[in-house]
């Protein structure tokens, strides 16, 4: 099976024209869909592979948000950087091949016909780095590969685990939301600074993801970030967040 994506005038059609077929998304009015899909020129089969994966549908999206993000990246970790940046990759997915998923995790939001979110979990409405971040589908490949450690060969997604037991959707936005969280090893080793004190008593909030970001901010006004390594991160990070939340004294650069 190949992925199938939007062509540009249906993924406008559907932006613009959102309104007129709202009550169709309310109702999930699979006969339409499927109807507008099949019009000619509405879709495209790229040449990407694709297996259907099994969604985790737990009541509880602490439980399948990370579960998910294991699922949706396991079943598309061959695409690459530039293919996951595609609208019409993510919107396609979301309204075909994984429109109940799409059912599922909105189905809060299509009850209440919370037609903002709608659109930014469908669509991308917000900037083009945002919105890989917003788009629920999207979302879940970007913090997937972000956070899958190639160097743990025993339990990969341990940093996946971590980053989406609170919050997720919050944490997606603001973690991700720093020019320099873009860069892999920056971010698992601002992931691994935080697991670690949290294994030493800390509890870890939405703060403490702000306060990592502002500090790489600073960091990236003074040298270079790209080039230093998981370590070096993990160290500079924990020591700035000691000294900010007064865990102990420690030295720290800046």
């Amino acid at each position: 099976m190949k992925i199938k994506f939007l062509s540009e005038d249906a993924l406008q059609d559907l932006r613009v024209n959102f309104d007129a077929y709202k009550e169709h998304y309310y109702s999930k009015d699979n006969a339409w869909f499927d109807n507008y899909f099949a019009k000619e020129g509405a879709t495209f089969e790229s040449n990407i592979d694709y297996k259907q994966p099994k969604f985790n549908f737990d009541s509880d999206y602490l439980v399948s948000d990370f579960e998910n993000v294991k699922i949706v990246y396991d079943a598309l970790q061959h695409l690459t950087v530039a293919e996951a940046t595609h609208e019409r990759l993510w919107a396609g997915l979301a309204h075909m091949q994984m429109r109940e998923f799409s059912y599922y995790r909105l189905s809060l939001d299509l009850e209440k016909k919370n037609d903002k979110r709608i659109q930014s979990a469908l669509f991308f409405t917000h900037s083009a780095k945002r919105s890989l971040y917003v788009h629920l589908l999207a979302r879940l490949w970007w913090v997937g590969y972000m956070t899958y450690d190639d160097a743990n060969k025993e339990d990969p997604y341990w940093l996946t685990e971590f980053f989406s037991s609170a919050d997720f959707s919050a944490r997606c936005v603001v973690f991700f939301s720093s020019n320099f969280t873009s860069n892999r090893n920056i971010t698992k080793g601002v992931l691994r600074a935080l697991i670690t004190l949290k294994n030493e008593g800390l509890q870890i909030k939405r703060e403490h993801f702000v306060e990592a970001n502002r500090y790489l901010n600073i960091l990236g006004g003074a040298m270079i970030l790209d080039v230093l390594e998981e370590d070096e991160v993990k160290e500079m990070i924990m020591a700035r967040l000691k000294k900010v939340y007064n865990i102990e004294r420690v030295a720290v650069l800046i």
